[in-house]
């Protein structure tokens, strides 16, 4: 039928990520510098620890695999394929996909026929898979209409 479609992590979202936390705790700590209490020292050093640990799990999980390369999403034959949460879902057991459009990105929902380990509703956020939201989204349904699956419904 088709080629399988890949689509890579998004190297830009997750640097962006990254910045994101990087300058909020500049932010706080130049706001505990101000302060300059043993108060606001202590506050300072929890969020500290808390973005710490945000920036080493969003530098393992998605700014490492970004770089060298690895498939976030995969679109064949069988089905879709996410490999940011390891979720494989055949064409057979989907009733219905939508595409939900955010502010910085959106969420591919994937409706299931039953209830699975993960739900009935499964949610892929587009924010992490390089490319645009709306040619994933139509490459998706392209795949799911061609589905044998679906021919019979």
């Amino acid at each position: 039928m088709f080629e399988p479609t890949l689509y890579p992590y998004s190297l830009k979202f997750s640097i962006g990520a990254i910045t994101l936390l990087i300058i909020l705790m500049l932010l706080l700590l130049t706001n505990t510098i101000a302060a300059n209490n043993v108060f606001g020292w202590g506050i300072f050093g929890v969020f500290m620890l808390f973005f710490l640990f945000m920036v080493v799990l969003l530098i393992m999980k998605r700014l490492i695999p970004a770089m060298k390369g690895d498939i976030a999403l995969q679109v064949d034959d069988e089905g879709v394929s996410d490999y940011i949460r390891d979720i494989s879902i055949g064409w057979e057991d989907i009733k219905e996909i939508n595409l939900v459009r955010g502010r910085s990105a959106s969420t591919m929902q994937i409706f299931l026929k039953f209830e699975s380990d993960h739900g009935s509703q499964i949610d892929i956020p587009l924010r992490w898979v390089k490319g645009k939201d709306s040619e994933i989204y139509e490459t998706t349904m392209a795949y799911f209409e061609q589905a044998p699956a679906n021919d019979a419904d």
